[in-house]
Parts: structure tokens; sequence; C-alpha cells
């Protein structure tokens, strides 16, 4: 009862503050917008129309405005008089002391900077109002004429989009002084192509057009639409530019539009006009390219190497012109084309070599024929970059700071190559295995990678995929683990080659593949820390049989070859309709099948296989508001008569990034709960243990959230995580450990919560609050546990709620 009890007090809370829809601050010939709603689309979307509205209702939570009575309430301590007082005031001193540094202008300039910074957010505050009044939003008061504009628009709209024939009005209800519109639209019988002609008298151009048709836009029975003609006018304008025609302009595209055939059909005519006083579009071809490396030096002169028809010119040549002829895909007799422009100059930045290149083009003097001299133009970036970061980790209640050292040394060796150096180091909180005390784990690393722009092969592979940024990384790496149960150290050598896949050469790439043949990792354990002991008896005690667990944690060297594809629309800040799906393969040992089984000073070997495809959908629904979900799944199995995978390589489900309410690692597996035994009263008693990680080698886990923007810079969320990891064979000591068709779904562990996001433009800074709902292994079998939620718990070490912190968002 004390949770409805809460939420019940919570909500009477909410409506005493918030006064449902205040209308007492308007004035007497004012009115409050709380509504718009649309009805009677069939195929538009409702947000499309929501998009048009000019003026927008006050936001409505529960039946009341709590964003205008945040409003209101801070509009009750702002003073714009204090702060011209205050501006006044902070002009004054700047006065006072600019006369006091006399004659030094460099203090007066920092004065003046300082100062005015000071008046900035002064004048801000008096713009925005104060803290309340920006984390609300300002009444909406009703305007006539803005209706009639939002029909206009409307009306615009559903015009463009073919409906000609639509009806469109709109219903005013008033409630007191609160107003509801309802806009109605009949979309009515849209109008489709019943013709396609193209009138281009340059036979030339005709040619690219028609070679080209293949990719239009525009087809028989479409319906009309006015953004289509413009994206059409691009993709056409873009095709020409691309064959050759470089003076060509969109204004000699046009559309001539006809309705009068009846039958809602429309007959369109795609023109496109010669140049005035000319029969015809001239058509460039390219007579040299010129490629720059560094910058201009006045009084001195570039030495020159050719090299495949490019002309590569510098004061002294740093980059290799074979490499750099590779990222051209500009050479002398080519047609003119946009695209080997756009493309030269994407390939060139993804080196990481040049601060910035720009392609310039020039009629040759030659004025008979229609020719053009390229020249490349880029400029060398710092060899040296040193990159840190300081910040905190989080993850099992105490959190504890870490740090990072980078250093990119470019161009090691005069091709293109970038060779990477990393130091790492931070601390942790660790609930001990021996008491619930916090303790203190370390972690130190250090790395680097040598990266080469196209792919190492023995046969060459210069040229191999070379239109999708191919990249070779050998990386070697270098990891300390300092636990309460254990001491760890990983060594890992690996050889990747990356490469990406864009939907147009322009375009941002939205596919990226790694394939990584070579995988070695030695992991070293010490067995010195003073919880191992009951860290390999829980392990044992985890055990299936022969497979022991304490097996696969011993020393031991892994060999694998895994491949890692990953497609992705969506940007940094997760704003687009997008989805994103990334697929993990991993095969290890299959040297040892192939006859070489490496003896290195008695290490494990290990043979299995390890499959991780992870599904996200991202939903805009308007006004920043998102629905976003996520599945992720994974198999890993030994192979050959083996027994057990190398501890890493198992699943694990809990954390930030899973199902938040539990601690990281320590869900599952299954229906199967670790237990250990406490003294209460002086008598054993058989107690739920959640200090343990909690591996597994099936991994079912989804996410579902909404998010919304509450007022600036911080984001809101709400959300349901749902998961377990089981393993694939049972074993009598773990009952409901193993995976089984019959009963997984209902051994999902579920979880919810709310989170703040704050948008920091260069970092998402974030929590979440998540309590626990349904524990599939809980002991007294009351596995719905949601009752025993209480909001303190977010703040102090319990089994029921959790509280992360992280960086960027959970998926």
């Amino acid at each position: 009862m004390k949770p409805r009890f809460y939420i019940f007090t919570l909500v009477i809370t909410i409506f005493s503050f918030t006064g449902c829809i205040p209308t007492r601050h308007l004035a007497e010939d004012e009115e409050l917008l709380v509504s718009i709603k649309t009805k009677g689309l069939e195929h538009i979307e409702p947000l499309k129309i929501a998009s048009l509205y000019q003026q927008q209702p006050n936001r409505t939570l529960l039946w009341s405005t709590p964003y205008l009575s945040f409003y209101y309430f801070g509009k009750r301590f702002y003073s714009p008089q204090k702060i011209d007082r205050r501006i006044a005031k902070i002009e004054a001193k700047r006065d006072d002391k600019i006369q006091d540094a006399g004659t030094d202008t460099v203090k007066i300039r920092r004065l003046q900077t300082r100062f005015e910074h000071r008046v900035e957010r002064q004048q801000k505050k008096k713009e925005e109002g104060n803290f309340f009044m920006q984390l609300g939003e300002p009444p909406s008061i009703y305007d006539s004429t803005r209706m009639e504009a939002t029909m206009n628009q409307i009306d615009f709209y559903m015009n463009g989009r073919g409906y000609f024939n639509h009806l469109s009005s709109y219903e005013k209800e008033v409630h007191g002084k609160k107003v509801y519109i309802t806009i109605n639209i009949a979309e009515n019988t849209p109008y489709r192509y019943s013709h396609i002609n193209y009138a281009i008298p340059d036979t030339a151009v005709l040619r690219v057009v028609q070679r080209t048709s293949v990719r239009s836009l525009l087809n028989l029975n479409d319906l009309y639409d006015d953004q289509v003609l413009t994206e059409e006018r691009d993709r056409i304008y873009n095709s020409l530019r691309n064959n050759g025609f470089y003076e060509f302009a969109k204004a000699y595209i046009r559309f001539d539009v006809d309705t009068s055939y009846g039958g809602n059909t429309v007959r369109l005519d795609v023109v496109v006009d010669n140049p005035e006083n000319a029969k015809n579009h001239p058509l460039y071809t390219l007579e040299n390219v010129y490629f720059k490396t560094d910058n201009d030096r006045f009084g001195r002169t570039r030495d020159t190497i050719e090299f495949n028809g490019i002309k590569f010119l510098s004061y002294n040549h740093k980059y290799s012109p074979r490499i750099l002829d590779l990222k051209t895909n500009l050479s002398p007799g080519q047609p003119y084309s946009q695209i080997r422009t756009t493309v030269t100059q994407r390939r060139l930045s993804e080196l990481d070599v040049f601060q910035f290149n720009n392609i310039t083009f020039t009629k040759t003097e030659d004025t008979t024929v229609y020719k053009l001299n390229a020249f490349i133009n880029a400029v060398p970036t710092k060899k040296f970059q040193e990159t840190a970061e300081l910040g905190l980790n989080y993850s099992e209640r105490v959190p504890g700071p870490f740090t990072s050292l980078r250093l990119r040394v470019r161009n090691v060796f005069g091709g293109a190559e970038n060779l990477d150096f990393g130091l790492r180091g931070g601390y942790e909180g660790q609930v001990s295995l021996d008491s619930r005390q916090t303790v203190i784990i370390r972690e130190l690393g250090a790395d680097v990678a040598l990266s080469f722009p196209t792919f190492l092969l023995p046969f060459g592979g210069g040229r191999i995929m070379s239109d999708n940024n191919p990249r070779t990384r050998i990386y070697a790496g270098y990891t300390n683990v300092d636990r309460d149960e254990y001491h760890r150290t990983n060594y890992d050598l690996a050889l990747s080659y990356i490469w990406q896949k864009s939907r147009t050469p322009a375009q941002a790439p939205y596919l990226q593949y790694i394939f990584s043949p070579i995988n070695l990792q030695v992991a070293q354990v010490d067995t010195v820390g003073k919880n191992f002991q009951r860290f390999r008896e829980y392990l044992e005690r985890f055990s299936q049989g022969s497979r022991s667990l304490i097996e696969s944690f011993r020393p031991a060297f892994i060999s694998t070859i895994s491949f890692n594809a990953t497609y992705n629309t969506n940007d940094f800040t997760q704003t687009r309709d997008a989805r994103l799906f990334r697929l993990q393969m991993e095969v290890g040992g299959l040297s040892q099948s192939l006859g070489f089984n490496p003896k290195l000073g008695g290490l494990n070997t290990f043979q299995f296989v390890k499959v991780n495809p992870d599904y996200r959908r991202y939903i805009p629904l308007g006004g920043k508001r998102f629905f976003v979900y996520r599945v992720n799944m994974g198999v890993g199995n030994p192979l050959f008569k083996t027994d057990l995978l190398p501890y890493d390589k198992y699943f694990f489900a809990g954390g930030g990034s899973s199902v938040r309410a539990w601690l990281v690692r320590r869900l599952g597996p299954g229906s199967y709960a670790t237990t250990s035994i406490d003294t209460v009263n002086g008598a054993p008693v058989v107690v739920r243990d959640f200090t343990p990680e909690q591996p597994g080698e099936v991994l079912l886990e989804g996410s579902m959230e909404y998010r919304f923007n509450m007022f600036s810079f911080l984001n809101g969320a709400v959300f349901v995580d749902a998961g377990n990891v089981w393993f694939l064979r049972a074993n009598p000591e773990r009952p409901g450990a193993d995976f089984a068709f019959n009963r997984f779904y209902k051994e999902f562990a579920v979880g919810t919560g709310f989170g703040l996001r704050f948008d920091l433009s260069v970092l998402i800074l974030r929590f979440d609050f998540a309590t626990k709902v349904y524990d599939p292994a809980a002991l007294d079998g009351n596995n719905l546990i949601i009752s025993n939620f209480r909001f303190w718990d977010f703040f102090s070490r319990n089994n029921q709620s959790n509280l992360t912190i992280g960086i960027g968002y959970p998926f």
C-alpha cells in the first residue's frame, strides 16, 4: 500500500502546484490556447501538419499545464528593472577598472572581454527570464490571425502534395478562457501523373538525362508532390554536373504542370532550357591536375613530381604520391565531375593528415576549347596531437576517477600512416565478496595502434575497395585489473581490415565492416587476492559437471577470427528517424583444428563460436520527443568437443546499457538464484547473493524508452528493460539456469524507471533511476517485487533499485 500512497501523494502535489490550467493572469480580452487537434487525415502524417502550426499551444500534463505554471511562478521574482540596475552597476565597475588600468592595453582588453560576458549573461536573463521562467514556457495567447496563417500553410502543403481538391476548416471551442482548436481536413482524391515528357533541345543533355532516368524520382501513376519535383531537379542537376557540364545551373530546369485534362491527372513536361544566346551547354574536360601538399612560401618555387598523370607540387615531398594518387579521383582527360571532386575531398579528409583541403577549377587560356585545370590544395595538420580525458566511473555504488592520455603521430612513414599511443587508468567501487562493504578496484592499460590507408595484403591490395575508405590496423594492448577477488593481466595483439559503405559517394557512410583475421590474447591471472579462494568456490559451485568455470578463468592463450558489421542511419544526437543493426561474430581456436596448437607455459586454450546481433530503432514523435527500442541477442558455444568459453567471452546482463535495475553483470542465469548462508539471530539463513558476476552462454534482452525534452538542455526519459542470460545445457545443481523454449519467456527479468539527460552539446550526461518489477529468481516465489520500491533506495545500498550514471545514451 505504501507505493500507492506515495504515488497518490505525488499526483496531489503536482495538481496543487500546477493549479490545473491557470488563466487568472490573462487580460480581459485574452484567451489561452491549450490544444490543437487534427481530424480527417488518412494518408498525410499528422506530424507533418503539426509542423505547420504558426502558434503552438501550451504543453499539458495530466490535464494541467506545468510548464506554464513554472513560468508564472518564476515571473513572481522577475524584475527587469533590477536587472537593468545590475547591468548599470557592472558597467560602472568596468569603467572604473579600465580607468585604473591606465595605458595597459592588454589589461584593458582583458577587462572589456570579462565584463562584456557578465553584461551578456544579464541581458540573456532579462530576455529569457530567470531559471523557473526558462524551465517553463510563456502563455500561448490565442491569435486568430496566426490561426488563419496556419490554415493557409496547410492549404499550401496539401496542394503541394497533390491534394488539390482537399477541404480544410477549423472549429474553435472555448471553455472559460481556454481555447481548443480542431482542424478538419478532407483529403479527397489526389492527383497522379498520367504523362511525363522530356523537352530538352540540347541532345547531349538529353542523352545524359535519358541514361540516368532509371534513377528518376518521377514515375507514372505516382502522386504529384512538389517536394519530389525539387528533389528531381537536384538529381538532374547533379547528373549533368557529374558528366562534364561545369557551367550548368539549376535555373535551366523547370517543370510544366498541366491539370486541365481532368480525372485527377497531371501531365508533366520536364524542360531543360539552353543558355541564352547559345545552342547548347558546353561540355568540359580536365586538361591538368595539380596537387599541392603545403602552404605557399613567398619567393620560393615548389618541386614537381608527376605520377600517373597528376602533378604533385611541394617544397618538401612528405607524402607518398602513390598513396595520394589512390585517394584522388581526378585525372587528366576526364569529363568534369562534381561527384569525383567531392569523393576526392572526402577521401583526403579521411586520411587525417590534412587540416583541410579544397579543389578549384580554372578554364585554360585557350578559349576555343572547353578545358579545365584542377587544383587540389591540401594543408597539412600538425604531426603530433595529444588528448587527455578525466572523468568518473560509476557502476557499483561508489564512483571512481579515471583518466586517459593519447598521442597521435601522423604520416609516420610518409604514406599517411598514423601511429597512436594510449595510456589509461582508473579506480571504481565494487561490492566485496566477503562483506557488503565497498572496496576499490583498479584498472591500468596501455595500447599502441598503427593504421594504414589501404589494405595490406600479401599480394598487394592497394586499390581493393578504394571507394570504401579501406584501412589496415595493427593493434597491441596491455590491461591490468586489480580486483578484490583476483589480479588479471591481458596482452592483446590484433590485425584488422576496416572498410565503409555510403549510399552515395557524397554522403557519410552508413555501413562499416571490420574483419580481424588475427586476434591473439594472453590472459594471466594472479591468485594472490585475499578473496580469490571464495571466488574459486563460487566458480566451482557455478560449474556444470566437467565444464568448470574455474578452468575458463585460469591463465589462457586465446586466438580468434572476428567479423563485425554495423548499419547505422542515425547521427550523434540520435534525432533522426533511424535504425541501427550491429552483428558481431567470433570464432576461437581454429588454429588448433588446423594442427597449430601452441603450448605457451601451460596456458589453457579454447575453441568456440560466438554470435551477437543487436537491433535498435529510433522513432521521432515531434516536439523533441522520441520512442526508442532495442533488441539484443547472443549465443556462445564451445566447439570440437571442448567444454567451456573463456571467461571474457561469456555474455552478461545488468547495468547502464542493459537491464538497468540490476547491477552490472549481476542478472541471471535464468530463474536460478545464487545464494549464500547468513546468520540471523544466531541461526544460519539462506539469503540471495547478488555479489558474484553471472555469466551465460545465451543472451536475450530488450529495452523501450520514451524520450522527451523537459526544458532547454535537460531531457527526460521513462523506460522499461527486460532480459536475462542462460546456459545452453542443464545442470541439476543449478535448476533454471539453462535455456529452455518452454519457459525462457517466463524468466525475463523486468525493470522500469526514469532518466535525466543533460545535453551539454559535446556530450550527454545521463542519470537513470531504475527499480525491479519482476525478478524470475526470487527465493520466496514472489516474483512481482515492484511493491518493494522506495524512492530513497536510489541513494542507498540495496537490491531493489539502482542509480546509473553514464556518458551518452544507453543505446
